[in-house]
């Protein structure tokens, strides 16, 4: 998607990492996609100045990015744990 862009985090005090979702040219993101501890994906919107507006394409790729995260994430965090 050339309006979004997606790292991944990685933080020693959480336990697994996180997403944050940019515009494409922003340096604050405005959605953070984490791992509850339920083990399922957490979506948080960051209180912005303006207006944040996704297209269908925009958020499609938003979730598939997400759903193709998690079990990755928790595969790896489980790994870590069984060393």
């Amino acid at each position: 998607m050339k309006n979004i862009r997606i790292e991944e985090i990685g933080d020693i005090n959480f336990d697994y990492p996180y997403l944050e979702v940019f515009f494409k040219d922003n340096k604050n993101p405005f959605l953070e996609i984490g791992i509850s501890e339920e083990r399922q994906l957490l979506f948080k919107l960051y209180s912005s100045k303006v207006d944040v507006s996704l297209s269908f394409e925009d958020l499609e790729y938003i979730i598939n990015t997400a759903k193709d995260f998690l079990p990755q994430a928790l595969e790896n965090e489980d790994d870590f744990l069984n060393f």
